[in-house]
C-alpha cells in the first residue's frame, strides 16, 4: 500500500471516536478509525493475513471523512482505507449485486438501457411485484421516480444565457441521480445559471464521477470514467465546472487528485479539474450580486431545515447551502439539532450494513420532523434518497435541493 508510511502517524488518541457515527451506534474497538488504522498496520506488516473478516471490516465505514477533518495527526484515512478495500477486492472478490451496480455505472449504454427499463417498470405491474422488496431499509416503491428520458440526453448541450452578453461559460457536470432520477433539479440549475447571465454546456460524452466505485475499492473499475471525466472536464476556457451533487463535487474535487496518486496516473491534469469544480450552492453565494435583483420578494414564505452532506462538510470545507438559505428573503431557516451530522447512507453503506445505518437516520429523521419545516433541504441527492426512503407515510417533510428553492423563487 502506497499510504503505508501514514498508518504509523495514528497516535491512538481516540479523537476519531467522538466523529465515528457508526462508532457511536456499533460500539466496537474494530469499527473506530483507530481501530482500523491498527488492523490495517498489523496488515501491512504481515502480522494479519487478508480475510473476508478483515474486508468486512475496513468496509464498516461510511467514509463521512469526519475522523480525517478532526485528526490532529492529519491522516487521510479515505485514502487509506481506499487502498486498503482495494487489496481486499482483489483478494476476495465483491458482493454480486454491486458488481452488477458497477459495472453499469462504468458502460453508460447499458446504465441507460436498464434505467429505461426501471423507468418503465415503475409505471406497470411490475411495480405490484416489487412494492414490499427492500433496499437496504428502502422499499423500492419508494424509491425516487425515474426520468422518462436522462436529464443529458433530453436537454440541449448549450443553453444560451438570458442576458444578451453572457458573463462566461461553465460546464454543468450532471451526476447520475440528475441524470436518470431528479430532473427536476438538473432543469433548476441551468434554470439559476441562465439567470446569472452565463452560458450552460453539458458535455453530452461525461459519465458517472466513479466515486461510489472507487470508495469501495474498485480504483480500477473507475479508472476509465476518471480519465474521461478529467480529459472532458479540464478545460481553460470556461468559468467554473459546476456540480449539483456532494459526492459528485468531492470526486472532482478532491477524490480524482487521490485515485491518479495511487494509480500513477496524471495528477497536474486532475488537479486543473479540482480548481475548477464548485458546487451550485457555493458558486451562487460567490456571485449571489448577479443572481439577487432576479429574486421575487413576494414569493409564498418557506420554512424549512438542512441537512449537511457528509462530502460537503469534510470535503468541501464549508456551509454553502446555509449561507445561501440566509440570502433568500423567503425563507425561514430551523436548524435541526443534528444538520451537521451524517444521515448513514454513505454510498452503499445502507444496503451493506441496514441496522446501524437505520440507527442513523430514523434519529435525523426525529430531530428533523422536530423543526416543523415543510422542506429538508440538502445538496445530495445519495442523501436525499435515504433520508425520504425512510420517512413515514404521514411525514409532510420534503426532500428538496437548495437550487430547487433558488429557481422557484426567481420572478416569472
Amino acid at each position: 500500500m502506497k499510504s503505508r508510511d501514514e498508518i504509523f502517524r495514528c497516535g491512538k488518541c481516540g479523537i476519531c471516536i467522538q466523529t465515528c457515527p457508526v462508532y457511536q451506534e456499533d460500539l466496537n474497538e474494530l469499527t473506530t478509525p483507530r481501530g482500523k488504522m491498527q488492523l490495517i498496520r498489523h496488515y501491512c506488516e504481515g502480522d494479519l493475513a487478508s480475510s473476508r473478516h478483515l474486508q468486512q471490516v475496513v468496509s464498516k465505514c461510511l467514509m463521512c471523512g469526519g475522523c480525517t477533518a478532526f485528526c490532529p495527526s492529519g491522516i487521510d484515512h479515505e485514502s487509506i482505507y481506499m487502498a486498503m478495500r482495494k487489496n481486499m477486492q482483489e483478494d476476495h472478490g465483491e458482493d454480486w449485486k454491486k458488481r452488477i451496480f458497477f459495472h453499469l455505472l462504468t458502460h453508460e449504454q447499458q446504465l441507460k438501457f436498464s434505467a429505461g427499463l426501471a423507468a418503465k417498470g415503475q409505471n406497470s405491474f411490475f411495480e405490484i411485484l416489487y412494492k414490499d422488496i427492500k433496499l437496504g431499509n428502502i422499499k423500492l416503491s419508494v424509491m425516487p421516480r425515474l426520468n422518462k428520458k436522462p436529464f443529458r440526453e433530453a436537454a440541449p448541450e448549450i443553453w444560451l444565457s438570458e442576458t444578451e452578453k453572457a458573463r462566461g461559460t461553465v460546464l454543468y457536470f450532471v451526476g447520475c441521480s440528475t441524470n436518470y432520477a431528479y430532473e427536476k433539479i438538473g432543469h433548476a440549475v441551468v434554470k439559476v445559471l441562465k439567470a446569472m447571465g452565463l452560458k450552460v454546456e453539458i458535455l453530452a460524452d461525461q459519465v458517472c464521477c466513479g466515486l461510489p466505485i472507487y470508495l469501495k475499492g474498485g480504483l480500477e473499475t473507475a479508472r476509465q470514467n476518471i480519465e474521461k471525466n478529467i480529459s472532458l472536464f479540464s478545460r481553460d476556457d470556461v468559468e467554473a465546472v459546476i456540480t449539483d451533487c456532494a459526492t459528485c463535487g468531492s470526486a472532482l474535487s478532491s477524490g480524482y487528485i487521490k485515485v491518479m496518486k495511487e494509480l500513477g496516473g496524471d495528477i497536474a491534469a486532475a488537479e486543473k479539474l479540482a480548481v475548477k469544480s464548485v458546487d451550485i450552492s457555493r458558486f451562487i453565494v460567490r456571485h449571489f450580486d448577479w443572481l439577487k435583483d432576479k429574486i421575487n420578494p413576494e414569493a409564498r414564505r418557506t420554512k424549512v431545515t438542512y441537512h449537511a452532506p457528509c462530502h460537503e462538510r469534510n470535503h468541501g470545507g464549508s456551509h454553502a447551502a446555509l449561507k445561501l438559505l440566509d440570502l433568500l428573503p423567503n425563507v425561514e431557516y430551523v436548524p435541526a439539532e443534528d444538520f451537521d451530522q451524517c444521515c448513514g447512507g454513505g454510498g452503499t453503506f445502507f444496503y451493506d450494513f441496514p441496522e446501524i445505518s437505520k440507527k442513523i437516520v430514523d434519529k435525523k429523521i426525529a430531530n428533523a420532523r422536530a423543526t416543523g419545516a415543510d422542506f429538508w433541504v440538502t445538496g445530495c441527492p445519495g442523501c436525499s434518497i435515504n433520508l425520504a426512503g425512510n420517512l413515514d407515510k404521514e411525514d409532510h417533510i420534503r426532500l428538496i435541493h437548495p437550487v430547487e428553492l433558488i429557481a422557484d423563487s426567481l420572478e416569472n
